[in-house]
């Protein structure tokens, strides 16, 4: 696939650079290298001066001085909010007069219906997370152009033009998400079942059934007590069915977010083969004989009530829960292994991995506000205190030439990164879909889920609803 060399591209510049470059910029010859336009790195304007402090510069980041300014960051990413937290801690500490007020909505809360309220209450953040080119249309209205800030020159070319509307720059690209089927590997293990050699529907399919017949004979009650069943399935989650879930399919008819956007209609091709994921799930969750049920298990349940104290052995979910497993048992991260979303028939063998996140400044704000907003983010992805939270305490792949001396310290992340390598990837063409689909298509995943409707009706409404958002 098209998206797949893109992606092995930019991939094999990334370990290139962490072993060779450091944070010099990329090699010019490897198109997959971002470099700006003029190579002029330009202070943000009117509010913030270069000034002569250098002991405050660090790694790329220069400081400036700034003026007197209060300001929102509003993000989705719960997990990480303490840590992001505690990089706001920090910056505040060389610009005490910058104060970021940090706001996060996500995990079973609809973060994009709350950031609408908030604008429409007039109470507009200044510093925005969004996933993808839909949400740069919503809010097209608040976009700044940030084409001038330093980081813009270290993003890779291949990254940035998804960060680009009409020749400007208006997002940075936060990090690299990838996802699939995370697994506990010691009680794989316990099974006889080594994870590794699992990729194909079939074999996940009875790798699964191994284990379930396991927990139901006791077998593994002694080493694993509270071990029910094999797979959390937090399906209360339309956000784990559809932009998730879904994008595992549509990553295979989509290269990338801006042709999913650009789609008038779906065709969905590979609809029977999601059908057929989403059977396996539900087979081997504990409502295996009641699927309504599943539709009230939510993300916290069943990631830190369920998969994180070994309740579970199996979820999809992606590098972002590092730290909720690390904050409930950090010794299980060392029995973390990732298995593909397997798509029976089609493609069997991939994880989803791409840019899913962006951070926008919102032009609406004043003028100090957007300086500090900027410079914030400059600092949060040039500075060496900054590149350490993005690597080492987030665990974030950065798709940016000057992270040599940062490699990613997350086990979900590391595993993806040899899908990566070997060519296994989706895109993540969820930034394409058509603003509220993920509601309407994920209304009817739980119906058919519920046994309330047939898989052909749910396919059909989603079409319909594609077609008519657009």
């Amino acid at each position: 696939m098209r998206y797949q060399k893109q992606i092995c591209m930019l991939l094999a510049l990334i370990f290139a650079v962490a072993f060779t470059f450091g944070c010099s910029p990329a090699p010019a010859a490897d198109t997959a290298a971002a470099t700006a336009s003029s190579g002029t790195e330009t202070a943000p304007v009117a509010t913030a001066a270069a000034t002569a402090d250098e002991s405050k510069n660090s790694g790329d980041y220069v400081y400036q001085d700034l003026q007197d300014a209060e300001l929102t960051f509003y993000q989705y990413s719960v997990e990480n909010a303490e840590i992001i937290q505690s990089a706001i801690d920090q910056y505040e500490t060389i610009h005490p007069n910058v104060k970021i007020n940090l706001e996060s909505v996500g995990g079973g809360t609809d973060w994009r219906t709350s950031l609408k309220a908030k604008i429409s209450s007039g109470d507009e953040p200044t510093l925005i997370a969004l996933e993808g080119v839909s949400d740069f249309d919503t809010f097209s209205d608040m976009l700044e152009d940030v084409s001038d800030q330093p980081w813009v020159s270290h993003v890779y070319d291949s990254v940035l033009k998804e960060c680009t509307i009409d020749s400007k720059v208006v997002a940075l690209p936060a990090c690299i998400v990838c996802y699939g089927l995370l697994y506990n590997k010691g009680i794989f293990t316990a099974c006889g079942i080594d994870g590794e050699t699992l990729r194909t529907y079939d074999a996940i399919d009875a790798a699964f059934a191994t284990v379930q017949e396991a927990i139901d004979s006791g077998k593994l009650k002694d080493q694993y007590p509270d071990l029910e069943t094999v797979v959390s399935l937090p399906a209360a989650e339309k956000w784990v069915l559809v932009l998730h879930g879904a994008n595992a399919a549509l990553g295979l008819e989509f290269s990338n977010g801006f042709d999913a956007y650009n789609a008038k209609t779906l065709d969905f091709t590979t609809a029977g083969a999601f059908k057929d994921y989403i059977d396996l799930m539900v087979k081997y969750s504990a409502d295996a004989d009641n699927p309504s049920a599943l539709n009230a298990v939510d993300y916290d349940s069943a990631m830190g009530g369920s998969f994180c104290i070994q309740k579970t052995a199996a979820i999809q979910m992606g590098q972002w829960v590092q730290p909720i497993v690390a904050g409930v048992d950090e010794t299980m991260l060392d029995q973390i292994g990732v298995l593909p979303i397997p798509l029976k028939g089609v493609d069997e063998d991939n994880v989803c991995y791409g840019v899913g996140e962006y951070f926008v400044v919102n032009r609406h704000s004043t003028d100090a506000q957007k300086a500090a907003a900027k410079d914030f983010l400059n600092w949060f992805y040039l500075s060496n205190e900054g590149k350490s939270v993005q690597s080492n305490d987030l665990g974030f792949n950065v798709p940016m030439d000057c992270y040599g001396d940062y490699p990613v310290d997350n086990v979900v992340s590391q595993a993806c990164n040899a899908y990566a390598q070997s060519g296994n990837i989706t895109p993540l063409v969820f930034g394409g879909y058509p603003d509220g689909w993920q509601d309407s298509f994920g209304a009817g995943i739980q119906s058919y889920i519920a046994g309330e409707k047939d898989w052909d009706t749910v396919i059909q409404e989603a079409k319909d609803s594609w077609a008519q958002l657009r």
